[in-house]
């Protein structure tokens, strides 16, 4: 048997409390009208006070069902709200209806500490859909942070080409690294969790590895080469920007923007000589700067662009 949400136990005692609290107050306002009204209300309360009982050994039942040991501090607010219980029977009987009110909130709140330390102390156990959202949102988090990582490693590989190196090797594990992680989604999808642990897994050793050859790639790059490579992509930003600026094309000029202002980032990163910064921002104005060549494909004739937009690699010594 398991055991129903404990929330929802608390928000019922919580309600029943409402409810009593209301009832003890309006008998109290009524009760030098009638004391006939008054002894009724009372004993609508402590029949109220015997359900809440009930609810609660029902619950200790349930726990015990489940194999769980309730807790004794539990245990000690449910008998001092016993006690109580039989104190305001003992009065109802006397007719002493407002002191009997009394003791019956102080039994209800007994019953009401009682369940919030079970609560705090043996906490639900999540259902298997629970459990399955959790694997999911955490596993597509996963994905979706190597797949921005990977977008980064396939602009610093760009330019890697740009600047002459080889790249073949590093393209291939780009792609390996995608396919994993989209049989990895897939994977998810169709709840096979562990499976697509392992996808990630496989990824993520494939993403360490591009970033330290790249890591490799960036500490033999020297500064001459790299100013030499920006003084270079300065000419061939100004050439395509004199070619937007006569097509009145907007969507291009915005992305040489953007381009330069990477490019002057990568300025200031050089001059500091934090190479791996000035890399990125270099593979920032180089993506920008492709596609303010795609935005001008449409308008200008392909002669153009290539003379305007062909980059000049620099080759390594």
């Amino acid at each position: 048997m398991h055991l129903k949400p404990v929330p929802k136990w608390l928000v019922i005692l919580s309600l029943i409390m409402v409810t009593l609290s209301a009832l003890v107050l309006a008998s109290t306002s009524a009760a030098v009208q009638d004391d006939t009204d008054t002894k009724d209300k009372t004993e609508d309360l402590f029949s109220l006070l015997q359900e809440s009982n009930a609810t609660v050994v029902e619950i200790f039942r349930q726990l015990e069902a489940d194999g769980k040991t309730v807790p004794q501090a539990s245990l000690n607010e449910y008998n001092q709200a016993l006690i109580l219980a039989e104190e305001s029977r003992s009065l109802l009987q006397a007719g002493s209806y407002s002191e009997a009110d009394g003791k019956i909130v102080q039994a209800l709140q007994k019953f009401k500490n009682a369940l919030r330390i079970v609560y705090t102390t043996i906490p639900e156990q999540p259902t298997e859909t629970e459990t399955a959202l959790e694997r999911t949102v955490q596993l597509k988090s996963s994905i979706n942070r190597y797949y921005e990582q990977l977008q980064r490693i396939e602009n610093l590989t760009r330019f890697a080409a740009a600047v002459g190196y080889s790249t073949t090797a590093l393209e291939a594990k780009i792609q390996t690294v995608k396919a994993l992680l989209d049989r990895a989604s897939s994977n998810i999808d169709q709840k096979r969790f562990e499976a697509a642990s392992v996808n990630i897994a496989d990824a993520k050793a494939l993403i360490d590895s591009l970033v330290n050859a790249l890591n490799n790639i960036a500490a033999n790059l020297k500064i001459q080469r790299l100013q030499t490579y920006i003084a270079q992509t300065e000419v061939r930003i100004a050439a395509i920007k004199e070619t937007a600026i006569s097509l009145s094309n907007t969507a291009s000029l915005v992305a040489l923007n953007n381009a330069e202002t990477s490019l002057d980032n990568a300025k200031e990163y050089l001059e500091k000589q934090q190479i791996n910064e000035t890399l990125s921002e270099l593979a920032n104005s180089r993506a920008s700067e492709e596609e303010a060549v795609e935005y001008l494909k449409p308008a200008a004739s392909s002669s153009n662009l290539t003379s305007s937009s062909r980059p000049n690699a620099v080759q390594v010594p």
